[in-house]
Order: C-alpha cells, then structure tokens, then sequence
C-alpha cells in the first residue's frame, strides 16, 4: 500500500505536467502542397448533398467533423479539386438563392438584403415589360397635343410639312373640312368642333376667327389653310374664304405675281377656290358647307364645278386580267349648315322648304348629301322630328342660331339675369353639341383603294394637291372662261 505522501506527489507532479512542464506530445504533419484544405459544409446530411453554382450536385466535396479528442479523416476523391470554393449563406439566403435560380430572371419577395431588391425590380420589369424590350416597361404612345392650328398650304399655295409631326401611325381617324363664302363663321365653327367653347375668348380658339378690325375694313382672317388634330384624333381642316373680293384686293395691291396662264385676277382667284374646293372633296371624309342665309345659288353652282373638276384616285384592277386601272370615283359626305339662323329658319315650314331646295339642287350630284346629320335627329327640336318622312331621305341640313350674347348686369331686373332668353328655338351649346356629336358619327369612307393610316394620309394630301394644281381639267376650264 502506497504511502499518502507519494500520492500527493504524484498528483501534483501530473498537475505540472498538463500545465506544460512535462514531455511535449507528438503531433501529426501534413503535405500542406499536396493535401488540399477541407471543405466546411453547414448543413444537415438528411437535405441531401450539396448543390453547385450551377445547380449540379457537388461529387469531390470532402466531409471534415469536429470532434473532441478524434482524428481527421480525409477523403481521397477530394484530391481531384484543386481549389474547392464554397460560398457561406445563411439557411434563409440559401433557400431564397435556391428558389431564384430554380426560375431564370425572377426572385421572391421574402428575401432579404440588397440582392432580393435586385431580383424584386426585375420581376416587375419582366412581368410588365413585353418580350424584347429593353427597358422592360409598357409604354403607351402619347398622341401629340395641339394647341393651336398650323399651315398645311399657305398663302402662296405652296405645301407645308409642319403638321406632319402631329399624326401617327394609326388608321382610326376623320378628317374634316370647311367651305364658305367670307365671314360666314368657318373658323369659328370649326373650333367649336375642335373644342372650344363658346364663352372662350377668341384668342383662345385654334382657328382663329375674324377679328372685328377685319371686319370693319371687309377684310378676310384665313389665309391658305390651316390643320388641327384634336386628342379624338379628329383632323379639321379650315380654309381661307371661297371666291373671296378680300382675296383678290390683297392679290392687286400686294402685286402677287400669279401664273401667266390667267389671264385676269378674277380668274385667278375663281380658280384658285376650285383648287381648294376640289382637294377637300379629295381627302377629307366630311365636308361642311358654311353659309349665313338661304340660298346662294352661284355657290351651288361653284360646288358642282368643284365636284366635276376633282381628281380621281386610280387603283390596279384585280378582277379583269387586262391589268388596266379602274378609276375609284370617291366622294365625301357634304353637310350644308346655316348660321346665323334667324327664329324665322327653325319653323316647320321654312325648314321643310329648305330641304326640298338642296335635294332638287344636287338631285344629279354624285356627293353623299343624306348622311342623317340633319335637324330632324334627335329630340332638339321636337317639331321638325315629326311626319311620316323617312330620316334617311332627309338632307344635311343643319341651322345654328347667332352665339348667346352674355346679359347685361344693369339691367331692371335682376332676378332675371339668371334666366335664359326665350327665343323660339334651344341655346346655341345645344345646337353645337348636337352638330358635333352627329358629324363625329358619320361613317368614315375608305378614301383611296387602300387603307390609309395618319401619316399616309398626310403623303396622300400632298400628292393630291400637286395633281390638283397641275390638273389638265382645271386648266382647260380656265380657258373656257377665258
């Protein structure tokens, strides 16, 4: 039996011992050249084994555990790796990362960090953006606002390319022109269907209207003509006064010089209107016919000449094999208005006698005067709505009476201020409500053999104007009247 002394030495001595004072242990070396560095993988071995960048399985990992007091083990498929790299992620990150690339381009909202508001953008960039784009968003294309009219021929009769950079590619349009002798209100009425209002300012208005010094002096305010484009895509075309005496004093005292083949100014002028006239009758699917009373037959008569001497549009015939052109005799619909009508105008009988009147004038014409844009639609006049007569035999006529005069404030009584007029016939809002929303609703003709967008539409104007001024028809004509 061992002495207590000895042991307590012994003990001591072992003490000495682990604090370092004994023997040193001997430790293992390894190759640090030719043994690679192990490989950490924080996961647990039931979720299978790990997935590479490129979302293959990893064969050549080496598994390294951590255990108190045992050895290292090593595993020889890890010496085919020369330098196994493995990116540490959180158990959250990874099943994020896992998911985003199971789905090339789009990642979930419930990551986290500078990444997922990376792939978040790009998720709403590609579920909004169409395929191919490059910014990846849906944008609609703004049609061009216009706040004031702009030339397409101006006062020398030459063409302009302004307006072009207002239409676009589109084939859903109208186009709409004016004609009327000077100072019947073609500005104005135009810009109402534009529109505008009547309680506008006049300088507010896209065409701009006579103004009173004109007025004064007789002297005309449109010069050539004149495009506005509304957001309706509504293309309204106002021209300068037809067989205008303004026009032709302005030709003689500014010495214009005009072509040699008039002879007289008078001949120049008359011509130059038919121009006008015949290039509406052309390109516009509405024409509005403008005058301030009942009848003028000499512009009947100039309207006929027009519609004679207006180019026709030559398309390939696809039914005859003779590979001539058939000619594509198009006309537009032609809505005769009347301003400044009287209380007199809107009687049954008046109106009645005016519709007979324009049905007996262009009984042979070949332009589309019944178009249900007429008086008797709707309920605005109850009384001209009335008979056993069919509406689609009815006339384009339509009357609008003079513009509301605002009241005075000094007048006797007061409480009468507030209360409109009593005249015989609606407000003029009314009237040019309803004009507007019937012209809107005609039918919109094919006006060549193809199908026209904006723009084509534009190349097309252009290229009837050259052949209305260079027409052989209205140049013999002119020598008739010579």
């Amino acid at each position: 039996m061992s002495d207590p002394i000895d042991r307590e030495r012994g003990r001591s001595g072992r003490r000495r011992g682990r604090r370092g004072g004994g023997p040193p242990r001997k430790e293992k070396h390894y190759d640090v050249e030719n043994t690679p560095r192990p490989t950490i993988i924080l996961a647990k071995p039931s979720l299978g084994p790990s997935l590479s960048a490129n979302g293959d399985s990893s064969q050549g990992t080496t598994a390294v555990s951590h255990q108190s007091g045992s050895s290292t083990s090593i595993s020889p498929m890890g010496r085919q790796q020369e330098k196994p790299m493995m990116v540490l992620k959180t158990r959250e990150e990874g099943r994020s990362l896992s998911s985003a690339t199971s789905i090339p381009g789009i990642a979930l909202a419930s990551g986290s960090g500078e990444a997922t508001q990376t792939a978040s953008y790009h998720l709403q960039r590609t579920q909004s953006g169409p395929p191919g784009s490059q910014d990846g968003s849906v944008k609609l294309a703004v049609s061009p606002e216009m706040t004031k009219s702009v030339k397409l021929i101006d006062d020398m009769y030459q063409w302009c390319e302004t307006a072009n950079e207002m239409l676009m590619d589109q084939t859903d349009f109208l186009v709409v022109g004016v004609l009327g002798l000077q100072g019947v209100g073609k500005s104005t009425i135009m810009s109402l269907l534009a529109g505008n209002s009547p309680s506008d300012s006049y300088r507010s208005f896209v065409f701009t209207p006579q103004s009173k010094d004109a007025r004064e002096i007789c002297d005309h305010q449109t010069n050539g003509v004149d495009i506005f484009v509304t957001s309706e895509r509504i293309i309204l075309i106002d021209t300068q006064p037809i067989l205008s005496a303004s026009v032709m004093e302005h030709l003689i005292r500014h010495d214009k010089k005009f072509s040699t083949e008039y002879t007289f100014a008078e001949n120049c002028v008359e011509m130059q209107s038919l121009q006008l006239a015949a290039f509406l009758m052309t390109v516009c699917h509405v024409v509005l016919v403008v005058q301030d009373w009942f009848v003028d037959t000499n512009f009947m008569h100039f309207l006929l000449t027009a519609e004679m001497l207006k180019p026709a549009s030559h398309s390939a015939s696809h039914e005859s094999g003779t590979g001539q052109d058939d000619v594509n005799e198009y006309n537009p619909h032609i809505v005769f208005i009347q301003n400044k009508a009287t209380r007199a105008d809107f009687s049954a009988e008046n109106y009645k006698t005016m519709r007979k009147t324009y049905s007996k004038i262009f009984e042979s014409s070949k332009l589309k005067t019944k178009s249900f844009v007429s008086m008797a639609v709707g309920k605005l006049i109850p009384a001209l709505s009335t008979g056993n007569r069919s509406s689609s035999n009815d006339i384009n006529l339509f009357l609008l009476p003079p513009i509301d005069a605002p009241k005075l404030e000094n007048q006797q009584d007061a409480s009468l201020t507030h209360l409109p007029d009593y005249r015989g016939y609606p407000s003029f809002l009314n009237h040019i409500n309803s004009l507007r929303s019937q012209v809107l609703a005609i039918p919109r003709d094919q006006l060549a053999h193809t199908q026209l967008s904006e723009k084509n539409w534009f190349h097309y104007a252009a290229r009837t104007w050259d052949a209305v001024k260079k027409s052989q028809l209205i140049s013999e004509y002119n020598r008739l009247l010579s």
